[in-house]
Order: structure tokens, then C-alpha cells, then sequence
């Protein structure tokens, strides 16, 4: 098996160190290779400032992707698609005055069009968490919950939520497929994931929109979200339920689902 390579973007921004410090203790936790990529010109100032943050943490050797495009969000979008990265780290901006983490428009961005899993941070810390809390966030009777498993593995939670959603638009399409029988996959979840940690709580909320996902999500407060996705059209896609998480994203969330390796090349500039 290869090496997985990770990517963090970066920008000059007060949390800088933060999101840094963010994507190197993930890496780290996949025995990772990570790179840089920063969504600008190269100077001298700037490949300083990198190689110092990485230096502190213990990396000496990083490459530095320096990406140019008509937006932030397209020339990193370009540089993720010619690298073909395993998983694309970014902070999002949040408000200190709102009680939601809103997306931005670049997040919202490489929300949709990241060609990888991708992990969204809204408030980036430069010190560990300790005595982590993860929820997986699935559809009940639906199988997908299965490729978060290796994720949750190595980030080893002390605790691990289950909110499965149910609707009436969920229950009738397993209806007409002849798969809503007396088989319990939550049962299941609850089994597979214990082998993590005995901590795992299993909740099943009824709704029709989702929405009542993200005011449990935002009391509960869980360290790191896991949500798997689609893809059609070349456009990262979610369950109607979970369609409140391009807007707001409570925690730092893990996005699960590569679209096809067919991706067209990039038309903006890349260099390292």
C-alpha cells in the first residue's frame, strides 16, 4: 500500500499556525505524508514562514504547492485534482458572534468540488484535544456508514455518537426496494464501532428535513463529525438530510467519498 499524502491549505491568516497544527496531528495519525498548498505567489518571506511552522512540529521536509487560479477556491481545487491527494485539510472562517459556524464561500466551494476526502475545521487549535468525541452521522438501514470505519479506527474517539436519520422520503424508497424488513443495521454500527471504544450511543431521530441533526450535533458538541458522500456530475453530493451542512458546519468535519480518477486537467498553474 502507498504512502497516503494529505494536503493542508494555507493562508497567512491568524489562525495560520492553528490549521497547521490541525493537519499535522491528523497526518500524523495516518502516518501521512503533508504538503502545503497555498493559494498565491511564491517569495522567499513565505517559504520561511512555512518551513519555520513545520519545523516546530517536528517536519523538516514539506513541499509547498504554490497555486494560481482565477479564485482561491478554483486554483486550489486544480492543484487537489492534478495531485491526486488522499485527503485536502482546510479551516473555515467562523464568527466569534454567531452561534452557528457558517461556511464561507471558499469552503462552500471545496465542499462541493474537492476531488478526495476532505476534513473542514471551523475553529482550529494549536494545542491536542484530549479525550476525543466523534459522531457518525448516517441514514438508518443504509450501509454507507462502512467507509468511515478506518477513519474512526486511527482517530481512536473515547466516544462515539450514532445519529441516524429517518424521514418518511427514507422509509418509502427502502419500501419500494424491498429493504425495509426486520433486520436492525444499527445494531450492527453499534457492534462494529465498539471494537473502538465500548462508549458508543446509538440514537435514532425522525425528521423531514435533517435540520433537528444539526441543534443535537451543535448542543452535543462532538470533537469530530462523519458524514459519507456522493458524487454525480463531478459535484459532491448529500443525502436531503444532511444538505444543512454546506451552510453550517458545527465541528471539524471528515467528508467520506472519491469521485472517479477521470478528472480533467487542471487549466491554472501549479508549481512546487
Amino acid at each position: 500500500m502507498s504512502e497516503l499524502h494529505f494536503a493542508v491549505a494555507s493562508a497567512f491568516s491568524p489562525r495560520f499556525e492553528a490549521v497547521i497544527a490541525e493537519a499535522d496531528r491528523v497526518a500524523r495519525l495516518f502516518g501521512a505524508r503533508l504538503s502545503v498548498l497555498h493559494a498565491g505567489e511564491r517569495s522567499d518571506e513565505k517559504v520561511a514562514c512555512f518551513r519555520d511552522a513545520f519545523a516546530g512540529l517536528g517536519r523538516e521536509e514539506i513541499d509547498i504547492y504554490w497555486c494560481e487560479g482565477d479564485t482561491p477556491a478554483s486554483a486550489l481545487l486544480d492543484a487537489a485534482a492534478s495531485e491526486y491527494f488522499d485527503m485536502f485539510i482546510a479551516g473555515t472562517i467562523s464568527r466569534s458572534n454567531d452561534h452557528r459556524n457558517f461556511t464561507g464561500t471558499v469552503a462552500r466551494e471545496l465542499f462541493v468540488r474537492t476531488p478526495c476526502d476532505l476534513l473542514l475545521i471551523p475553529n482550529p487549535q494549536v494545542e491536542p484535544v484530549t479525550d476525543l468525541s466523534a459522531c457518525l452521522l448516517v441514514e438508518a438501514q443504509s450501509p454507507r456508514w462502512r467507509s468511515a470505519i478506518a477513519t474512526l479506527r486511527a482517530v481512536n474517539p473515547s466516544k462515539i455518537s450514532i445519529l441516524a436519520a429517518d424521514s418518511p422520503f427514507a422509509r418509502a424508497r427502502r419500501a419500494l426496494a424491498g429493504l425495509d424488513g426486520d433486520e436492525n443495521p444499527l445494531d450492527e454500527i453499534r457492534e462494529t464501532l465498539s471494537e473502538i471504544t465500548p462508549d458508543v450511543d446509538v440514537r435514532r431521530v425522525q425528521s423531514n428535513t435533517g435540520f433537528i441533526l444539526c441543534d443535537i450535533i451543535q448542543d452535543a458538541a462532538p470533537d469530530f463529525i462523519f458524514v459519507e458522500s456522493e458524487w454525480k456530475n463531478r459535484q459532491r453530493v448529500l443525502p436531503p438530510y444532511l444538505g444543512w451542512l454546506e451552510q453550517v458546519i458545527p465541528n471539524r468535519l471528515f467528508l467520506f467519498g472519491k469521485p472517479p480518477r477521470e478528472v480533467p486537467a487542471p487549466e491554472h498553474q501549479v508549481s512546487v
